[in-house]
């Protein structure tokens, strides 16, 4: 890096300084994965030059590979994913290691408390660690103490948004949070914003799914557990001690096609298109909008469909934005909002990336 300043004389002084090299190991190629890659791949940060280590997925693993050619590579390796030769040679790199978890595993989740208590930094979009029981949630927020190794997960609310940081905020500065409410999934507002356009519920799904909108499997969305994921993420940094069975959630996978694999899941799907039409149209006649909405308050957490009026500011919620309100005992008559897109490989990757820069500056 160059820096030329000038000095009270007039002159150009050029001052050299090495880039800080960030090591990170991808657990998961896949959508948001893959395109975090590339987006390292690219990167041009002034200060900063991450550099990919290891690739995994649910089969394979690659060590110090060109990173352009990773997808090559990881199809032919040799080496199969074990999880405690991975994490154990994760434990042999210097201090500044960071893992990011882009796969929505439970198996991938459970390693974070053992690669964490090694020094290992985590940041990932995963909701699956932060909503298993309220201890081990505990237990993992307990690194995000100073001088322990970070454990940033942003992007499991938000995407790109600043959800969990603004919460966080409120909290360190002697807030207190008192509800939450809106609209926290894109793939929900994609979904029905689509069917405002004349698309077939079906088609709809194939397309979240293509684009990276939803889940690798739709039904974590359209079951409503996603979004009772976010809520239950939420409401636990706010500090408040909840599990995932106290939360009430209105599911929109036919129960019929619970037990499906996933591709038989979609093939099946287009049954239920004239289902969603009418429905979408019986809103549009009351000049309302259907969207996905959920609240949490120290009593409980709700998650559902709403129809909302048109002009509001859930009714006008376009491609993929989320919409979150949040109160607290200093925001109680006029709440924080953030909106923006909530959903999307692109913006998630980025989130993803923006965690790790921030990780390397404090190491």
């Amino acid at each position: 890096m160059s820096i030329t300043l000038n000095s009270i004389t007039g002159k150009n002084i050029s001052i050299y300084k090495s880039k800080k090299t960030i090591p990170v190991f991808i657990a998961g190629n896949g959508a948001i994965g893959g395109t975090l890659i590339r987006q390292i791949n690219h990167l041009n940060n002034a200060l900063f030059q991450v550099k990919i280590v290891g690739v995994c997925n649910s089969k394979k693993v690659i060590w110090n590979s060109d990173p352009v050619l990773y997808h090559e590579k990881l199809k032919y390796s040799d080496e199969e994913t074990n999880w405690e030769n991975i994490t154990n040679k994760l434990a042999r790199y210097p201090e500044g290691l960071i893992f990011i978890d882009a796969t929505g595993s439970e198996i991938v989740a459970r390693q974070y408390l053992k690669l964490l208590t090694q020094g290992i930094h985590i940041t990932t979009p995963s909701k699956r660690a932060n909503t298993f029981e309220q201890s081990y949630f505990e237990e993992l927020k307990a690194f995000q103490k100073p001088g322990r190794a970070q454990y940033r997960y942003e992007t499991a609310v938000g995407a790109g948004l600043p959800v969990i940081s603004t919460i966080n905020n409120l909290i360190e500065s002697g807030d207190s949070i008192t509800k939450i409410t809106g609209v926290v999934s894109g793939t929900m507002t994609y979904i029905f914003n689509q069917l405002q356009q004349g698309i077939t519920f079906s088609e709809i799904i194939k397309a979240a799914k293509k684009e990276g909108y939803s889940e690798p499997d739709p039904r974590d969305d359209l079951s409503g557990e996603d979004v009772a994921r976010k809520f239950l993420i939420m409401a636990r940094t706010c500090g408040y001690k909840f599990e995932r069975d106290q939360i009430k959630v209105e599911s929109l996978v036919p129960k019929e096609l619970i037990d499906y694999q996933v591709n038989g899941f979609l093939d099946h799907l287009s049954f239920y298109d004239d289902h969603w039409k009418n429905r979408n149209s019986q809103a549009l006649l009351n000049n309302k909008r259907l969207r996905y909405t959920g609240e949490f308050t120290p009593d409980g957490i709700e998650i559902g469909i709403k129809e909302v009026p048109a002009g509001s500011p859930l009714g006008g919620l376009r491609k993929t934005d989320n919409l979150i309100q949040i109160y607290s005992e200093r925001y109680a008559d006029s709440p924080i909002v953030i909106q923006g897109p909530g959903a999307g490989k692109e913006v998630t990757a980025a989130g993803v990336l923006s965690d790790i820069i921030e990780i390397g500056r404090g190491i």
